[in-house]
């Protein structure tokens, strides 16, 4: 069942190695169009076949190969399905674009919200924080992602029923990507720090985050990590991320670490 407010078009993704197992089969989900989708069925399939074609095989055998170990996809409740077109791929190598599903799927993007969940008796607890996804949750979707972190605030309290019903948004924001690199290149673990202030909101403060970059971010990349560490900062606050654009930077300071990246890049 969809998610309040979640885009209508999903893909479920059958790997045949896995057939029968609990997870041969998972469903991707957020996609805005019947065409996105099907795009990401097709792209999938087509991929697929690429890495079992090796040179001089037979279609024959290239089409056992994919029903034992290929992947096939559908779109839910819209009578498309990538195999369809199977024969057509099999019989005319693709190009990597026309495999490149991974750009085609949902982004996940990032969001922060406040929330005020409240029972049945009109108590209420403080719940919330950073999250990720495809798409803008409705409060009902919100209600649903953090409903179990407010029962565990409404037992912790000693209040009953524990059981949310309701709630208030304070604050509800989607926050910038951090920078993506180039396909292809080898990634390293870069601590940035900045120190800044805001003065119409009149708030100064200090920010650092790690992000995965192939060398010492500088230039773009680097004003994008400072920009998105002081959105954070000023969406916590309650203010809003769109106030990191009128922040000043007073201090800066990158260092590599083995730690992993705060912010996937997935």
């Amino acid at each position: 069942m969809s998610n309040p407010g979640e885009p209508p078009f999903a893909v479920l993704v059958f790997d045949m190695a896995k057939t029968g197992e609990p997870d041969g089969e998972h469903v991707v989900s957020g996609f805005e169009t019947l065409e996105a989708a099907t795009s990401y069925a097709i792209a999938r399939v087509r991929a697929s076949v690429e890495e079992l074609r090796k040179p001089g095989i037979a279609t024959a055998e290239l089409r056992q190969l994919w029903h034992l170990y290929g992947e096939d996809c559908s779109v839910l409740n819209a009578g498309v399905r990538g195999s369809d077109l199977l024969d057509d791929f099999i019989a005319t190598p693709s190009m990597p674009a026309e495999c490149n599903w991974q750009v085609l799927a949902p982004r996940l993007r990032r969001f922060r919200a406040s929330l005020l969940i409240s029972n049945g008796n009109n108590e209420s607890v403080w719940a919330g924080g950073f999250f990720r996804s495809t798409y803008r949750l409705t409060r009902d979707g919100l209600l649903e992602r953090f409903g179990d972190d407010a029962i565990a605030a409404f037992k912790a309290k000693g209040i009953e029923p524990a059981e949310p019903t309701k709630l208030m948004v304070a604050n509800y924001f989607e926050l910038p990507d951090p920078p993506y690199p180039p396909p292809g290149v080898t990634l390293r673990s870069w601590k940035v720090e900045v120190g800044f202030v805001c003065h119409d909101v009149k708030f100064g403060g200090g920010a650092a985050g790690i992000f995965a970059w192939p060398q010492e971010p500088t230039d773009w990349a680097l004003r994008t990590m400072q920009l998105l560490l002081m959105a954070d900062m000023m969406a916590m606050r309650g203010d809003g991320p769109d106030w990191a654009n009128d922040c000043e930077i007073l201090t800066a300071k990158v260092t590599e670490t083995e730690a992993p990246p705060d912010y996937p890049l997935d």
